[in-house]
Formats: C-alpha cells, structure tokens, sequence
C-alpha cells in the first residue's frame, strides 16, 4: 500500500528551487524586530556605527596560543626567492628607483593586510608612472613570499590527527541541514511537459 501524502520523485519536481523571487525577504522583514525599519531607504541610511580601522589589531580577533613552529604545507608555496640581484635582473627594464622599490617590498613575507598596505604605499609614492605602479604590484604578487602560517585548530596542527580530523569533518559537515521548510502552497510542481511549463 502506498502512502499518498508521500510526493512521487518521478513525477514531481522542485521548478522554483533555483529561483529568486521579489517577496523572498518578506519572512524577515516582517519580523517584529525590524517593525518601523525603512526597507525602502535602506541604502542611504548611514550605519549608526561605522568602526575606525586603524592597524591590523583592529581586527584580530584570535589570540596567539603558542609561538609559531609548523608552517602549514601549501601546494601554492613556491620555494623560488629572489635576490636583490635577481630582482634587479627581473626588472631590467625599469628605472632603479623601481627595482629598489620592489627589492623593499619582497623583503617581508605579506598577508593580505601587509598586501594592502603595500599597495596604498605604492599608491602613494610621488613621481613614478601608472604602468610602473602597475609592475610594482604585479611584482609583489609574483615574487613576494607569503607568510607561512599554520592551522589554529590543534588537531590539525598534528601530522597523526590531521588526516582522520579533515575526512570526519567532510562527511559530518552538513549533518541536519538537509531539511528544507516548505512555503504555503508549496513548491512542487507536476512534471509537465516543455510546452506546458513553457505556460507558466
């Protein structure tokens, strides 16, 4: 005997799963905290607070545990290092003043905050050119070492633990979030031919 509250997989399919429709966020405005919330000028309401970012401290929200001893292992680590004469050869083309520049700037090993800075820095050196700003940025992305940093998570760090950790990880990841509430009326659509969903 066959359940018929059940829906049959072969004749129905999920249409408007993919899909974005305009009343999406209803559910959620509609939420008593957001009552009196002007949706419709959301967009040139200034924040009530907008934070002052002023150094990398501003947004380190993880402390040091224990000094640093294993780098994790990256397939995109190139060991390649250039020296001040390599990079003088590299950039033959250029002025010294650019070649010196770019020796400086590979000198530390960047993250993307350092990235950053390098490149407000170039942008505002006085006296070189567009195009040579553009190599200097370029350069730094090709050439420079990036910092080596290793896995907060301690069962990671462990060469015994890290592999047994990573593949429970990967299969219990998404444990429980299969279940999808379905809306008034539902989605479910029989599976019509192309001319009559061409109809809807």
């Amino acid at each position: 005997m066959k359940d018929r509250c059940q829906i049959d997989n072969r004749r129905y399919k999920d249409v408007f799963g993919r899909h974005v429709f305009p009343d999406d966020a209803e559910d959620i405005k509609s939420h008593r905290w957001f009552k009196n919330f002007p949706w419709d000028r959301v967009q040139s309401i200034t924040p009530p607070f907008v934070p002052r970012i002023t150094s990398l401290d501003d947004t380190h929200y993880f402390d040091e545990s224990d000094p640093f001893t294993e780098p994790m292992v990256s397939l995109d680590d190139d060991p390649f290092d250039p020296t001040p004469d390599h990079t003088r050869w590299l950039l033959r083309d250029s002025r010294q003043l650019i070649q010196n520049l770019a020796i400086d700037l590979i000198a530390t090993p960047y993250d993307s905050a350092r990235l950053r800075s390098a490149d407000r820095r170039i942008d505002k050196i006085f006296g070189i050119t567009f195009e040579e700003r553009k190599t200097l940025k370029t350069f730094i992305r090709m050439y420079g070492r990036k910092e080596r940093k290793r896995p907060r998570d301690i069962l990671l760090r462990d060469q015994d633990t890290k592999a047994p950790a990573l593949e429970v990880r990967k299969k219990t990841a998404f444990m429980g979030y299969s279940w999808r509430r379905m809306r008034h009326g539902g989605y479910m659509t029989p599976n019509l031919g192309e001319d009559e969903m061409a109809e809807l």
